[in-house]
């Protein structure tokens, strides 16, 4: 693990580098939740494998410049109607470079 000396009269606190990486372990598995979630998703949404969906999500990512775990919570969210507005603006990002018939909006769609 790589420390960044502290600034000019900074003190570096024992733990908190440790705190920052824990963080970070927590948020990856958040992501790696939801993109097994999206993946499952587009299986059941698209009748297609799980290779086929990870493909899939990858190219929606990667077509419209938006992070895989971004557009995997996204899709969780929309599926289980928890999706905010912010949720929306970023599905419109990526909408069309989803599969025809396209996503559905949830469960108030």
């Amino acid at each position: 693990m790589s420390v960044t000396p502290p600034s000019s009269g900074e003190a570096v606190q024992p733990g908190d580098e440790f705190r920052d990486e824990i963080a970070h372990l927590h948020e990856a598995v958040r992501s790696q939740r939801a993109i097994g979630m999206a993946i499952g998703l587009l299986s059941a949404t698209y009748g297609c494998s799980t290779e086929q969906a990870w493909r899939t999500l990858l190219r929606v990512s990667q077509d419209s410049n938006t992070k895989v775990r971004t557009v995997a919570r996204v899709l969780v969210a929309l599926h289980d109607g928890t999706a905010t507005p912010e949720d929306h603006d970023v599905l419109q990002t990526f909408e069309r470079q989803l599969p025809a018939p396209g996503w559905s909006r949830g469960p108030s769609a």
